[in-house]
């Protein structure tokens, strides 16, 4: 009874949200289909992170929708023209240092109130810094020689080697890997008694870390008053599995064109597990717009025709790149000749997918453009770099699909014919093991599709795929998607942005880099219980010989040279495989008829929600200006 009971107030409170929707209320709802874990600042790749957190924060820069960076809390982006950014050399014309130069608006406040300041930026570097916290992205961070602190609001970054990227979102600029500055009044005291008793219980300090950190109220929303941002909206409830709410801020910093009141007043996300109910809800009117994520792999002609004049549908280039990504947690590998001491994965270890002939055998047992048929506007891969992106190679291998060439690599690698033709080989040890290859991504349904193909595909050449699928907030959460962690054992399916002008700082460069030669800790990019989980490659791929291609592009200012650079780096991806590259994904978004300055334009822009504070309906007098 008592859950019958729940279940018909959790079903009243997302018909009472949908009530709620619309001009008539001054209100927003936006459907998607993936939820973010947790809304910690500095931990996290998830792209619905990124477009919830995007309501109530905001970075020192943001790109606009025609690609543009515009200042956000700086007041202005620094350049080398406007004196903000100063390259050091010697008297040989070598690099010494990097100094930029920023400014936080005078009216910038957090969503309590309190100003925005350096003592802000101080303490997120000191968090981004700490390798007890498992931070995502610390190849800015890594750089930073010092921060200089003239007053509350204007500091230089210095940079031991140069950053190319020192203005951009996401991360680049050093700081915390989401909208740089998190406010220290409320994560100080949680972070100081995280890290106080991890150091005092180094056992469990992961644990301590995940409980007491990235679980606190800040990040889950448990207590609506610790959830305090920089950007236009305010933090008011989440219920988890249904929807997320935030209300405007009256104080905040960048007004939209006219009166304020004019504008949305109150945004709710609401989270749907299936694209097909995401789907019903537009249609229905239940949902206002969808995000970038909901309703990937749908058909826009399709969705235009159904929509007719009730709504709009956009679709632009998203810079994402649909991939297949393998568990390198295996025995017996070696970095620059010396043995890898990481975790091992038995599963993936029996497959012998550490060794790049098995990942060959595989992406030619696929036919790659039959896959890609499930996303409508899709555009085949064969890098980490999406076409088009400096330093874009054209001539790597396509990989097409090659049945005989497959057997023959799994034959020379011992597997052979069993039982109903699916491939067998005796271990080390004396087991037999077969060809039963695990693979789990989220139940979007275009994923569901690509796991049918897959099969068909694999079973031609004797391999099972045995797929599941987890909700994003569960895939995506650190714990699972760390391939040392063991949970997923052959493939994990997603997207990650692939260049946009920053290779190889960008999301997927992130993800293939072992090691920085700069730092102590061995293999800092492969987050592991040893360290935290701390770093983006999930996959536990190390190549020496790419890592010191990577670390060099990054430190190349002359964009020519970077550019061969990064070819190179692609001939090793391509040779290597540690991921398969499925294909480009484009971005649908869709919103109601009336509702204005909706929109994302461009990859750069990296989410839908970047001009929160711009959105309005007609109906209300709201100005279109997007």
């Amino acid at each position: 009874m008592r859950k019958l009971l729940f279940t018909v107030v959790c079903l009243m409170l997302v018909a009472v949200t949908a009530t709620l929707a619309g001009p008539e209320k001054n209100n927003l709802i936006i459907g998607t289909n993936q939820e973010p874990d947790q809304l910690n600042p500095w931990e996290g790749a998830a792209d619905t992170k990124e477009n919830v957190m995007a309501l109530f924060y905001i970075g020192l820069t943001y790109f606009d929708n025609q690609g543009n960076l515009q200042p956000g809390l700086a007041t202005e982006v620094p350049t080398e023209k406007n004196g903000r950014v100063r390259i050091v050399r010697d008297a040989q014309g070598k690099f010494v240092r990097q100094e930029v130069d920023w400014t936080i608006r005078t009216n910038a406040k957090w969503s309590d109130g309190i100003d925005i300041t350096t003592d802000d930026v101080l303490f997120t570097l000191e968090v981004q810094r700490n390798e007890l916290i498992p931070v995502t992205f610390r190849t800015f961070s890594n750089i930073i020689q010092e921060i200089r602190v003239r007053d509350n609001k204007n500091f230089t970054i210095v940079y031991k080697e140069p950053n190319l990227f020192f203005a951009s979102p996401t991360g680049r600029v050093g700081l915390a890997r989401f909208y740089d500055i998190a406010p220290k009044h409320i994560w100080e005291p949680i972070f100081r008694d995280a890290i106080r008793e991890a150091q005092a219980n180094p056992g469990r300090a992961a644990e301590i870390i995940q409980q007491k950190f990235l679980g606190a109220d800040p990040a889950t929303g448990k207590d609506p008053a610790k959830v305090v941002g920089s950007g236009p909206f305010k933090f008011a409830e989440w219920q988890r599995n249904q929807f997320i709410r935030f209300t405007r801020r009256p104080d905040f910093f960048l007004p939209p064109p006219g009166d304020p009141k004019n504008y949305v007043q109150e945004v709710t996300v609401r989270f749907f597990t299936a694209t097909e109910t995401l789907l019903s809800a537009i249609l229905a009117g239940e949902i206002d717009a969808s995000d970038d994520i909901g309703l990937a792999g749908q058909d826009p002609a399709v969705l235009r025709g159904q929509l007719g004049d009730r709504g709009v549908v956009e679709v632009s280039p998203s810079g994402f790149i649909e991939q297949l990504n393998f568990n390198n947690f295996v025995r017996g590998r070696k970095y620059a000749g010396k043995d890898v001491d990481l975790p091992v994965c038995q599963t993936a270890d029996d497959l012998l997918l550490g060794d790049k002939r098995t990942r060959q055998a595989i992406i030619q047992a696929l036919d790659r453009d039959a896959i890609r048929v499930v996303f409508p506007g899709a555009i085949l891969s064969n890098s980490f770099v999406v076409r088009g992106d400096l330093g874009f190679n054209e001539k790597l291998n396509p990989w097409p699909r090659n049945v005989e060439n497959a057997k023959k690599l799994l034959a020379e690698l011992g597997w052979k014919p069993g039982p109903g033709g699916v491939l067998t080989r005796k271990t080390a040890d004396g087991r037999d093991v077969f060809f039963r290859l695990p693979h789990v991504t989220t139940p979007a349904t275009f994923r569901v599709r690509t796991q049918e193909i897959l099969q068909r595909q694999l079973r031609d050449v004797g391999i099972v795929l045995e797929v599941s699928n987890q909700p994003a907030s569960v895939l995506f959460s650190t714990e699972f998607v760390s391939g040392s962690n063991c949970n997923w054992q052959g493939i994990i399916e997603f997207a990650s942005a692939g260049g946009i002008g920053e290779v190889p700082a960008d999301e997927l460069s992130g993800e293939l880099w072992a090691d920085d030669p700069d730092t102590p800790a061995p293999f800092d990019n492969i987050p592991r219980a040893a360290n935290g989980f701390a770093g983006s490659n999930i996959t536990g791929w190390a190549n020496a010989d790419y890592d010191k291609l990577h670390f060099q592009a990054l430190s190349q200012i002359d964009a020519g040279a970077r550019a061969e650079t990064i070819k190179k780096l692609q001939e090793i991806f391509s040779d290597e495989l540690p991921f398969i590259p499925l294909y480009e994904r484009v971005e649908i978004l869709t919103a109601k008829k009336g509702l204005v300055n909706y929109t994302k334009g461009t990859p750069l822009t990296r989410t839908p929600m970047w001009n929160a504070w711009e959105w309005g309906w007609e109906q209300n007098g709201a100005k279109k200006v997007r």
